[in-house]
């Protein structure tokens, strides 16, 4: 999807708030949902709200305002309670930002829950790009 970065997402040195960025991978993962057919509405409907479990960001270059950035978005994992997205944040092919965001099903009071079977089944599972290293 693409991005363009507004006044309000930088800081004083004209780029990107780090924080941002998880607004970014965010608004990739609703659109890539909704592009598979499972818009948040409708899993809310169906008692199944995203709560982000885990979440990790690799920061390479800033992103700085008045770019448009390209923001990829693949789901790698998916089990009966969490699905493992990771994003990819551009600007005219160089990589500036990749995360990995880890996320799972909860009902209304809170509770884990399973995804319904048809978000399972609806969802593309792409190889995992990124390389994890611990230090």
């Amino acid at each position: 999807m693409k991005r363009k970065v507004y006044y309000y997402d930088t800081d004083c040195g004209g780029v990107v708030y780090y924080g941002n960025y998880l607004k970014f991978f965010e608004e990739g993962r609703t659109d890539f949902m909704e592009k598979t057919g499972c818009a948040i509405p409708d899993l809310e409907k169906a008692n199944c709200f995203i709560m982000v479990h885990h979440q990790e960001v690799w920061y390479k270059h800033p992103a700085k305002y008045g770019q448009e950035l390209d923001i990829e978005t693949y789901a790698v994992e998916i089990t009966p309670f969490r699905i493992v997205f990771e994003a990819f944040v551009k600007y005219q092919d160089t990589l500036l930002v990749q995360g990995i965001t880890d996320v799972v099903c909860v009902n209304k009071e809170g509770k884990l829950s399973s995804w319904p079977q048809d978000v399972i089944k609806a969802i593309p599972i792409s190889e995992r790009k990124i390389k994890i290293r611990r230090f």
